[in-house]
């Protein structure tokens, strides 16, 4: 009751997962991926064990075509199933069995599979692999791209409630939280795409500014700076944690009077993080003195 696609970009290795359904929380059931080994979209009426399992064989070395081969071969009723494997090296392997409900299909395409039952028709998977392959930019953009295709195209005939995506680093480093790039889901929405969307872009400006104010505070001050300077301006109504964390940036840089600014915005409408600044201070994060003259005196 969903579509998807598995991809990996063959600049970066990275690999991702991403799918959209008229069902609750798809981002809990379909997608699987582990860094460094690969990705796993298994859906229609889903069995947890391709994903789950699916990952363990590739990391014990299985092909992407071995691990379905080996798991249809121990379920009960694989006919049910549409699943589709990519492992690191890009092998891809897919799968639809036939007892899901049309219009069910799969496409193998350049480093992506896509696969969708229920769909509006078959042109929903050609689309998503369509897109994929000629869509430029960041792996996450690119599987994004490939959602709207397959929305353009029709879609789950029965309509769209959830989606998610995740791109995982080819490698592993030790550090799980290093190796998700990207892990983002939308449960429940009238347009669950549109909102991965808009997820995608908070991310990754999010990202930006937590980054510079890690530089900040580490000793680097002038650059955070200059970098945060490039993003359009954070606003104290929706975004005020990270206003703050820009007037941090800005008041370590010397811009003491700019950083003031940024918290009177706060001052009228998030007072509670001028309070995360005088905390900042007394945690060491900051010079104490520079808190002194950046907060408000009315605050």
């Amino acid at each position: 009751m969903t579509y998807s696609i598995v991809a990996r970009d063959a600049a970066t290795g990275e690999m991702g997962v991403a799918t959209q359904s008229q069902a609750f929380a798809v981002g809990n059931s379909v997608p699987f991926a582990l860094p460094g080994h690969g990705v796993i979209a298994t859906q229609s009426m889903a069995e947890p064990m391709y994903g789950s399992i699916g990952l363990d064989l590739l990391q014990g070395g299985f092909t992407a075509q071995e691990v379905l081969t080996a798991l249809s071969s121990v379920d009960p009723q694989p006919e049910r199933r549409q699943v589709a494997v990519l492992g690191v090296t890009g092998d891809l392997a897919a799968y639809t069995g036939s007892q899901c409900v049309e219009a069910a299909g799969h496409l193998i395409g350049h480093d992506c599979v896509a696969l969708a039952n229920m769909a509006a028709s078959a042109a929903v998977w050609i689309a998503m692999v369509e897109r994929f392959e000629h869509s430029g930019g960041p792996l996450a953009q690119r599987l994004l791209n490939a959602l709207q295709a397959a929305e353009d195209a029709g879609g789950d005939f029965r309509g769209r409630r959830s989606a998610a995506i995740m791109v995982i680093s080819p490698s592993t480093t030790g550090r799980p939280w290093h190796d998700m790039a990207v892990d983002l889901r939308v449960d429940d929405s009238p347009d669950p795409v549109t909102a991965l969307a808009d997820l995608l872009v908070t991310r990754a400006r999010y990202q930006d500014v937590v980054r510079a104010f890690q530089q900040a505070i580490d000793g680097d001050p002038v650059t955070a700076d200059r970098e945060l300077e490039l993003l359009r301006p954070m606003d104290a109504h929706t975004e005020p944690d990270q206003l703050l964390w820009r007037a941090v940036v800005a008041a370590l840089a010397g811009r003491e009077d700019a950083a003031r600014k940024m918290l009177e915005q706060l001052a009228s409408c998030a007072p509670q993080f001028l309070e995360a600044a005088r905390r900042f201070g007394r945690a060491g994060l900051m010079p104490a003195e520079i808190v002194e003259r950046i907060v408000p005196e009315h605050s």
